[in-house]
């Protein structure tokens, strides 16, 4: 399947269904507009019903494992309720750490704002660990991997801003950067965050998988520039 309304299809069997979610498509129905296209249901028209095991923000591309029975989808939640998925994203920040690996380890709290961001908050927020590797950086922008040991709303998208270093495209937290001195301004409208590999074991068979994906074409074209 290569239908651009819900992405390429990675895997599929009896059990899960993998797919390359693209950016600017919901995971599950919208919560004020359930007439939105949402990921959840365009698969379940393709492949009857499917029960969401994790999310991807709206404009997040990348990784998604869909259950496509009940047995799977208990077994899936019990890996990531026990930390057993390795999750790795790809992620163009504004902004040229000086360091070229970091261990974020800031307890988040989801809405916490009138914006509904997720912010910084030491005694009711969750703890998140974001383990960040810089790939490639010049003095404007850096490109990032970042392993995630949680799995708190806007996870990355928070911890990054508040290192002074929004993601390029995300206007949510971008205008609201622990360094409010740094250009947050970028010739492209895109998230550039990706899901880009995903590790865990087959529900049914207890098999190792390791998924990956491709980075999008308008994140690679800006990756060219670092």
């Amino acid at each position: 399947m290569n239908d651009i309304s819900c992405g390429k299809l990675l895997f599929l069997d009896e059990d899960i269904l993998v797919i390359d979610k693209p950016g600017g498509l919901r995971t599950i129905p919208d919560g004020y507009d359930r007439e939105l296209p949402c990921l959840r249901d365009l698969l379940s028209q393709k492949y009857g019903k499917v029960w969401v095991v994790h999310r991807l923000d709206k404009d997040t591309s990348g990784i998604l494992v869909f259950a496509r029975n009940a047995q799977a989808h208990r077994s899936l939640n019990l890996q990531f309720e026990h930390r057993q998925i390795h999750k790795e994203y790809q992620a163009i920040v504004h902004g040229s750490p000086m360091w070229d690996n970091k261990i974020i380890n800031i307890p988040l709290l989801k809405n916490g704002d009138h914006e509904h961001r997720t912010t910084a908050k030491d005694q009711k927020g969750k703890k998140a660990l974001s383990k960040v590797k810089v790939i490639a950086k010049n003095e404007r922008n850096a490109f990032l991997s970042i392993i995630i040991e949680s799995g708190i709303t806007h996870q990355i998208r928070a911890h990054l801003s508040l290192y002074g270093l929004p993601i390029v495209g995300d206007s949510l937290y971008g205008r609201y950067c622990a360094l409010q001195s740094i250009s947050t301004r970028s010739d492209t409208s895109n998230l550039l965050l990706h899901a880009i590999s995903l590790k865990f074991l087959h529900p049914r068979t207890g098999e190792s998988m390791h998924v990956c994906s491709l980075l999008p074409p308008y994140f690679t074209d800006y990756v060219k520039n670092i």
